[in-house]
C-alpha cells in the first residue's frame, strides 16, 4: 500500500457521500451557545428510553439497645411471679405425664425455694445443657433448631388420629393442651380431684366472671412444627396461640371462636414442652402484648431435670 496526494475535489466528493452515514457527534455548533468541548452533557429533547433510575439504599433501621440490667431484671422478676402460680404447677403435672418415671413434679415441688439456685444465665454451656444452640434479643431467649429439622420424632404420630388437641384444667387458673396425645390426662400433682377434660370435649367454658380467665397455659408439642428454623419469642407466641386457638376453637360452633379468643387475650404465661427435645421454653406475655422468652429447661430421660436458664 502506498500513500498518495489526493486531488481536492475527490476528497470532497467523498466526504459529501459519508455525510449522512457517518454517525452523530457528541458536540453540537448550531447555536452560540452550545458547548462542543464538553460531549458529556446531554442533547435537548426527551430520550427515546427513560434514563435508569437507581434506587437508594434504605437506611438501615435503628436497633433497640438492649440493657442487659433491665433484661436481668425483667428475667427475675417473672420467675419470681411464674414460680409456684397456677402456671408453674400445671407445668409439674405435664412434666410427670411426659416424662414419666423421673418424678420431676415431686422433686421441684420439694425444691421450688431452692429454684434460684437452679437457674444459670444463658450462655455457650448453658445452651450445651439444654441441647440447641441460644442467644439473646431485645426480648429474652432466641434458638437455633436446625440440628433438629428433619429428624424423625421420638414420640411417633398417634395411628388414626382424628380428634383435635385436647385440653384439660389440672389446676384453676391454668389449662393444658396436649398435641401429641389428646387422650392423656395431665393430673394435678398432690391433689386428690382427678383431672377432667373441659366443656365440648376441649373447648373452655365461659367463665362467670371475667377475673376467673385462665392466665397461663402449658402446651404439649413438638417445636419443630412451628415451622421455622430460628424460635425466637414472636414466632414462638404465634406458635402458641395456632395451638390454642385450633384446640377450643370449632367451626360447627360459632361460639367457640369468642371463647378462643377471649382465652388468648387472658394469658400471661405460656409454657411449652418438647418431650422429643427433652426442651421447655417459658413466655410472659405483658399488658401490651408484648412475647417474652425469660425462662427454659431441658430434661434428660436418664439423668432428670437440668438446671433452668434465664437471658
Amino acid at each position: 500500500m502506498s500513500w498518495g496526494l489526493r486531488d481536492a475535489g475527490s476528497a470532497s466528493r467523498e466526504a459529501g457521500a459519508g455525510a449522512s452515514e457517518a454517525p452523530p457527534s457528541w458536540g453540537r455548533t448550531g447555536g452560540r451557545h452550545e458547548r462542543v468541548d464538553e460531549p458529556f452533557l446531554p442533547g435537548k429533547g426527551l430520550a427515546v428510553a427513560p434514563p435508569s433510575v437507581t434506587e437508594p439504599d434504605p437506611l438501615p433501621r435503628p436497633r433497640a439497645i438492649v440493657d442487659p440490667g433491665r433484661r436481668r431484671a425483667q428475667a427475675d422478676a417473672f420467675v419470681a411471679e411464674f414460680v409456684g402460680g397456677a402456671t408453674w404447677r400445671a407445668t409439674l403435672a405435664v412434666l410427670d405425664g411426659a416424662f414419666p418415671g423421673l418424678g420431676l413434679a415431686a422433686t421441684l415441688s420439694r425444691r421450688t425455694d431452692e429454684l434460684w439456685r437452679m437457674v444459670d444465665a444463658a450462655d455457650r454451656r448453658a445452651a450445651v445443657r439444654l441441647g440447641v444452640p441460644l442467644w439473646l434479643d431485645d426480648a429474652g431467649m432466641v434458638f437455633d433448631l436446625s440440628a433438629h429439622l428433619g429428624v424423625r420424632a421420638v414420640r411417633a404420630p398417634l395411628a388414626g388420629r382424628t380428634a383435635p388437641p385436647r385440653a384439660s384444667r389440672p389446676y384453676a387458673g391454668a389449662f393444658v393442651i396436649d398435641t401429641l396425645d389428646p387422650l392423656r390426662y395431665h393430673r394435678a400433682v398432690g391433689g386428690p380431684r382427678a383431672p377432667r377434660a373441659l366443656a365440648g370435649d376441649h373447648v373452655l367454658p365461659v367463665p362467670d366472671d371475667v377475673e376467673d380467665d385462665d392466665t397461663g397455659v402449658v402446651i404439649v408439642a413438638n417445636l419443630r412444627s412451628a415451622g421455622v428454623r430460628v424460635l425466637d419469642s414472636a414466632a414462638l407466641w404465634r406458635y402458641a396461640s395456632q395451638m390454642i386457638t385450633d384446640t377450643l376453637h370449632e367451626a360447627a360452633r360459632p361460639e367457640t371462636r369468642v371463647r378462643a379468643r377471649r382465652a388468648l387475650r387472658a394469658l400471661r404465661h405460656v409454657v411449652v414442652v418438647d418431650p422429643d427435645l427433652g426442651l421447655g421454653l417459658c413466655l410472659q406475655v405483658d399488658v401490651a402484648r408484648v412475647p417474652r422468652c425469660l425462662l427454659a429447661f431441658g430434661v434428660d430421660r436418664t439423668e432428670g431435670l437440668s438446671r433452668f436458664v434465664r437471658p
